[in-house]
């Protein structure tokens, strides 16, 4: 694979994760922050979309509880802290924030 790339997503605008879709040279993890915590819900197509295309998606945890989405995040979305998310940050050769 390629380099490794991580998308912010900050809203409900499906667009970010349309082009994380479309991005199939690198190694690709989808972050989702702020209202964007709503597309990880079990029923979201394009969240699992690109879990099935071996994507990573990402949350932050407090957003999620922030939102009360705790109980309806899908399985195959790991929830980070902060704190870890940064961590992620530097583990990536690009960051797009969307």
């Amino acid at each position: 694979m390629g380099k490794k790339s991580l998308y912010f997503i900050t809203d409900e605008d499906e667009t970010g994760i349309e082009l994380a879709l479309e991005n199939k040279e690198n190694d690709i993890t989808i972050c989702l922050l702020q209202d964007a915590v709503f597309f990880a819900n079990k029923t979201n197509k394009l969240i699992s979309e690109a879990l099935n295309q071996n994507k990573t998606v990402i949350v932050v945890k407090e957003d999620i509880e922030k939102r009360g989405l705790t109980n309806i995040i899908n399985n195959k979305v790991n929830a980070l802290d902060y704190g870890e998310i940064i961590d992620k940050i530097f583990e990536h050769d690009s960051v797009i924030n969307l």
